[in-house]
Protein backbone atom coordinates (compact mmCIF):
# COMPACT_ATOMS: atom_id res chain seq x y z
CA UNK A 1 0.00 0.00 0.00
CA UNK A 2 1.05 3.55 -0.46
CA UNK A 3 1.97 5.11 2.83
CA UNK A 4 0.53 8.74 3.92
CA UNK A 5 3.97 10.11 2.75
CA UNK A 6 3.29 9.19 -0.67
CA UNK A 7 -0.46 9.67 -0.48
CA UNK A 8 0.22 13.32 0.42
CA UNK A 9 3.11 13.65 -2.09
CA UNK A 10 0.77 12.13 -5.02
CA UNK A 11 -2.16 14.62 -4.27
CA UNK A 12 0.10 17.67 -4.13
CA UNK A 13 1.75 16.21 -7.45
CA UNK A 14 -1.84 15.63 -8.79
CA UNK A 15 -2.60 18.93 -7.50
CA UNK A 16 0.26 20.71 -9.39
CA UNK A 17 -1.15 18.64 -12.44
CA UNK A 18 -4.40 20.17 -12.27
CA UNK A 19 -2.83 23.51 -12.10
CA UNK A 20 -1.15 22.89 -14.83
CA UNK A 21 -3.57 21.61 -16.95
CA UNK A 22 -5.78 24.18 -15.84
CA UNK A 23 -2.99 26.96 -17.22
CA UNK A 24 -2.02 24.74 -20.28
CA UNK A 25 -6.12 25.12 -21.13
CA UNK A 26 -6.52 28.37 -20.76
CA UNK A 27 -3.54 28.72 -23.09
CA UNK A 28 -5.10 26.61 -25.32
CA UNK A 29 -8.15 28.97 -25.21
CA UNK A 30 -5.96 31.97 -25.76
CA UNK A 31 -4.44 30.38 -28.93
CA UNK A 32 -7.58 29.28 -30.28
CA UNK A 33 -9.08 33.23 -29.61
CA UNK A 34 -5.89 34.37 -31.08
CA UNK A 35 -6.13 31.92 -34.22
CA UNK A 36 -10.01 32.97 -34.84
CA UNK A 37 -8.60 36.81 -34.48
CA UNK A 38 -5.79 35.71 -37.54
CA UNK A 39 -8.35 33.77 -39.70
CA UNK A 40 -10.69 36.96 -39.91
CA UNK A 41 -7.60 39.07 -40.12
CA UNK A 42 -6.91 36.82 -43.28
CA UNK A 43 -10.54 36.71 -44.29
CA UNK A 44 -10.21 40.45 -43.83
CA UNK A 45 -6.84 40.63 -45.84
CA UNK A 46 -8.27 39.02 -49.31
CA UNK A 47 -11.07 41.42 -48.68
CA UNK A 48 -8.86 44.62 -48.64
CA UNK A 49 -6.50 42.54 -51.83
CA UNK A 50 -9.60 42.47 -53.76
CA UNK A 51 -10.38 46.02 -52.81
CA UNK A 52 -6.63 47.10 -53.45
CA UNK A 53 -6.86 45.49 -57.17
CA UNK A 54 -9.69 47.08 -58.25
CA UNK A 55 -8.56 50.52 -56.74
CA UNK A 56 -5.64 50.32 -58.43
CA UNK A 57 -6.94 49.59 -62.15
CA UNK A 58 -9.26 52.67 -61.20
CA UNK A 59 -6.10 54.75 -60.43
CA UNK A 60 -4.82 53.29 -63.43
CA UNK A 61 -7.21 54.64 -65.85
CA UNK A 62 -7.20 57.69 -63.77
CA UNK A 63 -3.33 58.02 -64.73
CA UNK A 64 -3.78 58.03 -67.89
CA UNK A 65 -6.95 60.60 -67.80
CA UNK A 66 -4.66 62.60 -65.91
CA UNK A 67 -1.92 62.61 -68.07
CA UNK A 68 -4.32 63.59 -71.26
CA UNK A 69 -5.48 66.21 -69.03
CA UNK A 70 -1.86 67.16 -68.27
CA UNK A 71 -1.09 67.64 -72.10
CA UNK A 72 -4.11 70.01 -71.87
CA UNK A 73 -2.87 71.85 -69.34
CA UNK A 74 0.49 72.30 -70.65
CA UNK A 75 -0.92 73.55 -74.33
CA UNK A 76 -3.01 76.13 -72.15
CA UNK A 77 0.36 76.90 -70.55
CA UNK A 78 1.69 77.70 -73.47
CA UNK A 79 -0.87 79.80 -74.88
CA UNK A 80 -1.57 81.74 -71.63
CA UNK A 81 2.81 82.29 -71.09
CA UNK A 82 2.53 83.72 -75.08
CA UNK A 83 -0.52 86.16 -73.94
CA UNK A 84 1.26 86.76 -70.44
CA UNK A 85 4.36 87.89 -73.01
CA UNK A 86 2.52 90.07 -75.14
CA UNK A 87 1.07 92.07 -72.11
CA UNK A 88 4.25 92.35 -70.44
CA UNK A 89 5.51 93.92 -73.23
CA UNK A 90 2.20 96.40 -73.96
CA UNK A 91 2.91 97.28 -70.22
CA UNK A 92 6.51 97.95 -71.16
CA UNK A 93 5.19 100.36 -74.47
CA UNK A 94 2.83 102.15 -72.45
CA UNK A 95 5.11 102.48 -69.40
CA UNK A 96 7.67 103.95 -71.59
CA UNK A 97 4.90 105.92 -73.50
CA UNK A 98 3.84 107.79 -70.14
CA UNK A 99 7.63 108.08 -69.46
CA UNK A 100 8.31 110.09 -72.32
CA UNK A 101 5.18 111.74 -72.36
CA UNK A 102 6.56 112.97 -68.67
CA UNK A 103 10.35 114.17 -69.92
CA UNK A 104 7.82 115.55 -72.84
CA UNK A 105 5.90 117.52 -70.42
CA UNK A 106 8.91 117.93 -68.03
CA UNK A 107 11.05 119.69 -70.79
CA UNK A 108 8.02 121.53 -72.11
CA UNK A 109 7.41 123.22 -68.44
CA UNK A 110 11.38 124.14 -68.36
CA UNK A 111 10.74 125.72 -71.91
CA UNK A 112 7.88 127.87 -70.21
CA UNK A 113 10.31 128.65 -67.39
CA UNK A 114 12.73 129.65 -69.48
CA UNK A 115 10.55 131.84 -71.35
CA UNK A 116 9.82 133.79 -68.56
CA UNK A 117 12.58 134.28 -67.01
CA UNK A 118 13.85 135.34 -70.81
CA UNK A 119 11.52 137.77 -70.58
CA UNK A 120 12.04 138.89 -66.98
CA UNK A 121 15.84 139.05 -68.29
CA UNK A 122 14.88 141.15 -71.04
CA UNK A 123 12.68 143.19 -68.88
CA UNK A 124 15.70 143.73 -66.19
CA UNK A 125 18.49 144.67 -69.17
CA UNK A 126 16.45 147.11 -70.35
CA UNK A 127 16.00 148.41 -66.59
CA UNK A 128 19.56 148.26 -66.53
CA UNK A 129 20.03 149.51 -69.50
CA UNK A 130 17.87 152.94 -68.46
CA UNK A 131 19.95 153.23 -65.17
CA UNK A 132 22.98 152.87 -66.84
CA UNK A 133 21.79 155.48 -68.90
CA UNK A 134 21.08 157.25 -65.75
CA UNK A 135 24.22 156.35 -63.84
CA UNK A 136 26.09 158.12 -67.09
CA UNK A 137 23.87 161.02 -67.13
CA UNK A 138 24.19 161.66 -63.79
CA UNK A 139 28.22 160.78 -63.72
CA UNK A 140 28.64 163.55 -66.42
CA UNK A 141 26.13 165.90 -64.06
CA UNK A 142 28.56 165.44 -61.44
CA UNK A 143 31.94 165.88 -63.09
CA UNK A 144 30.22 168.92 -64.81
CA UNK A 145 29.23 170.83 -61.98
CA UNK A 146 32.81 169.55 -60.24
CA UNK A 147 34.73 171.15 -63.08
CA UNK A 148 32.41 174.06 -62.23
CA UNK A 149 32.70 173.65 -58.54
CA UNK A 150 36.53 173.55 -59.42
CA UNK A 151 35.90 177.15 -61.35
CA UNK A 152 33.96 178.63 -58.71
CA UNK A 153 36.69 177.48 -56.52
CA UNK A 154 39.19 178.90 -58.78
CA UNK A 155 37.48 182.05 -59.13
CA UNK A 156 37.78 182.76 -55.46
CA UNK A 157 41.10 182.05 -54.78
CA UNK A 158 42.34 184.78 -57.14
CA UNK A 159 42.18 187.93 -55.31
CA UNK A 160 39.44 190.17 -57.05
CA UNK A 161 39.71 194.05 -57.15
CA UNK A 162 36.87 195.53 -56.30
CA UNK A 163 36.77 198.62 -57.66
CA UNK A 164 35.30 200.52 -54.77
CA UNK A 165 38.86 199.93 -53.36
CA UNK A 166 40.90 201.42 -56.31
Amino acid sequence: MISKEEMQQLKSENELLRLQLADITEMINIREEELEILRKKSAYTVLLKSTLDVNLEAITQMQLLISEEQQKVAGAAKREAAMENEIIQSLETEKEFYHIKKKYETARAAIIDLDNELAETASMYRQLAEANSRVAELQSSLEIALMENGQLKEKLKKPTIDPADK
